[in-house]
């Protein structure tokens, strides 16, 4: 049987929310430090502490960079400057519960600020519910990119338990014969290996298991 692959029509630079995507396994399961990380200063953070801050946090404002210096040619920035960016138009949402004051709950990057930061630099951004396979594959036919709300686990080898929670950025498709989706070829900012972090290849039934069927479609 036949497969197409279909993509948008620019190569899309991948960039890991960690400065070393090398230690990305480690880093996250805490076998190693995030202040030891030996590349922070990379990140553009002002202390380590800083860098471990928001290298766990970055997800969503590193999609929309690798979308943004992809399709408006922008030069690239060091990541702690889309968090800023993202900061400045109060993207990141923290809840603060009044039995709780001292443990505020993080609920992450908001979606309308992480297409409002996108259309900053030029591009068309709207917010998408209820995606589907097929969904996505149209977007991409239309070279529309996909940041797809998904779960964390997709950068692992093992089960899937959840969905949302993390970003990544959709930019192709393996197509059937029948031009249904069997595979998603994605960036994943926090992927734990090279083969789930850049051009990532995800199977169409994992992808499911993940996928929220929320994201933001970002074209130029």
């Amino acid at each position: 049987m036949s497969t197409a692959t279909v993509t948008v029509s620019r190569p899309i630079p991948y960039t890991c929310q960690y400065a070393s995507p090398d230690l990305v396994r480690e880093l996250v399961h805490g076998e190693r430090a995030l202040t030891a990380d030996p590349n922070w200063e990379s990140y553009g953070a002002a202390s380590p502490e800083e860098y471990a801050h928001w290298a766990q946090r970055s997800c969503g404002v590193v999609c929309v960079k690798m979308a943004v210096e992809a399709l408006a040619g922008v030069e690239p920035r060091p990541v702690m400057d889309w968090v800023r960016a993202g900061l400045a138009l109060d993207g990141y949402l923290t809840e603060f519960r009044p039995d709780r004051p001292d443990r505020p709950i993080e609920k992450g990057w908001k979606h309308a600020a992480l297409a409002a930061l996108a259309r900053q630099h030029g591009l068309h951004a709207t917010l998408a519910a209820g995606l589907s396979l097929s969904d996505l594959a149209a977007h991409l036919r239309a070279d529309r990119l996909v940041i797809a709300s998904v779960s964390s686990e997709l950068g692992e080898d093992g089960p899937i338990t959840r969905r949302a929670g993390h970003l990544v950025l959709v930019y192709g498709a393996i197509l059937g014969a029948g031009g249904e989706v069997e595979s998603v070829i994605l960036h994943n900012p926090s992927g734990r290996t090279p083969a789930l972090q850049a051009g990532a290849c995800i199977p169409a039934a994992r992808f499911e298991q993940a996928f929220s069927g929320r994201g933001i479609v970002v074209s130029r």
